[in-house]
């Protein structure tokens, strides 16, 4: 086959040689293809990891800004009610608002991409207690442990290494709550980043969990409660924790 492509190319271009055969042009496609395979998850993943110190960024300035708002509230933290709006769908009407300056920071990339792919939320009721689902996208990626509301007062903490602050909630894509807590079992932790989540403790350091260590926590009675008190509309009189 090679004679008979040199013989033509000699034809047609006199003084021209052929640089690859038909077969050499294909090995070489194929040997791309497969280098393109292996490398493409590789740029993926290393995407994903870039993302995952974005969101982790993202959490931990919102946590701070906490702490540096209780300074000026009497040690208190803002409660899941108004950290993130006072006016529906509105970030900078939020208690950390002032403090962060940003609304990017409200919203992890993994999770803007994921909601970039799905289909736009339509206008539903506002369910008991004046949460507004609007007609698009929820653009903030992290929820408050309602919790807090009950217990806003940092001095109050008992372990607050072990309470959970914020954490990335596992919420509708219209959704405008802001909060997580126990009573509300299917808004927990998303596992957006190579099958875990972030969350910031009540003294402002960094958890990342998987599934079973999350299923494992969040049993916990100190995880949801600052203090001994589990009553309250977060809590429900919940029953069932481990110390």
């Amino acid at each position: 086959m090679r004679s008979q492509l040199s013989e033509r190319t000699a034809s047609l271009w006199p003084g021209l040689k052929p640089a690859f055969t038909l077969i050499e042009l294909l090995v070489i496609i194929a040997i791309i293809a497969i280098l393109a395979g292996l490398l493409l998850p590789a740029l993926s993943r290393g995407k994903e990891s870039a993302r995952g110190v974005a969101c982790v960024n993202n959490i931990l300035q919102i946590g701070i800004a906490s702490s540096v708002y209780s300074l000026a509230a009497r040690g208190e933290f803002p409660s899941f009610r108004d950290w993130l709006y006072t006016r529906p769908g509105d970030l900078t009407s939020g208690r950390l608002y002032p403090y962060l300056k940003s609304k990017p920071v409200y919203l992890c990339p993994t999770d803007k991409l994921q909601l970039a792919s799905k289909q736009r939320p339509t206008t539903t009721p506002s369910p008991p207690g004046g949460f507004a689902r609007l007609n698009h996208f929820r653009d903030y990626s992290y929820a408050m442990n309602c919790e807090i509301c009950h217990a806003t007062d940092v001095a109050a903490f008992l372990e607050p290494s072990k309470t959970l602050l914020f954490m990335e909630g596992n919420l509708a894509t219209n959704d405008y709550t802001g909060m997580v807590g126990p009573a509300f079992v299917s808004q927990g932790l998303a596992f957006r980043h190579n099958n875990r989540g972030h969350l910031v403790m009540g003294d402002l350091h960094l958890e990342t969990m998987n599934t079973k260590q999350y299923d494992q926590v969040q049993k916990t009675k100190r995880f949801w409660f600052p203090t001994d008190n589990t009553t309250g509309p977060g809590g429900m009189g919940f029953s069932g924790f481990s110390n």
